[in-house]
């Protein structure tokens, strides 16, 4: 069974050298979805909606919680992305080796403060384009 543990997180200006990002608790790497047309002839018999699969398909959104560490190289780059204005790098590893490679940028910049548990950080990234996925082994 896979599990989550070991999954890594990272961050690129250019998509060839990544800054890790520490204390990953969780990733959500959300799902893609697509549009579709709808072509219901207005003398349609079936009392069905028909539908045209030829809409745009959208990556969606990925969400990541981390344990709030404000001198964390990969945290701060992460605010210098959030305060940018150009999408970035980022790459998802798998402990099996699959990764995923994404153009994104961030729409979310959240922190949580419990009074009996440790803070944490949430970040939202919304994808722009086609994720590049390598199969790991």
């Amino acid at each position: 069974m896979a599990q989550g543990y070991k999954t890594k997180f990272s961050r690129s200006d250019d998509g060839t050298s990544y800054t890790p990002v520490a204390g990953m608790l969780d990733i959500d790497p959300g799902e893609e979805s697509r549009g579709s047309v709808e072509m219901t002839p207005i003398d349609g018999t079936s009392g069905y909606m028909d539908y045209d699969p030829s809409g745009l398909r959208d990556a969606g959104e990925v969400s990541i919680t981390l344990i709030w560490n404000e001198s964390d190289s990969g945290q701060q780059a992460l605010r210098a992305d959030y305060d940018s204005d150009t999408n970035k790098h980022y790459k998802i590893e798998y402990p099996e080796g699959t990764t995923v490679e994404l153009i994104a940028h961030i729409t979310g910049w959240g922190k949580a403060v419990p009074k009996d548990d440790k803070i944490t950080r949430t970040v939202k990234f919304k994808i722009s384009g086609k994720p590049t996925v390598t199969a790991g082994s």
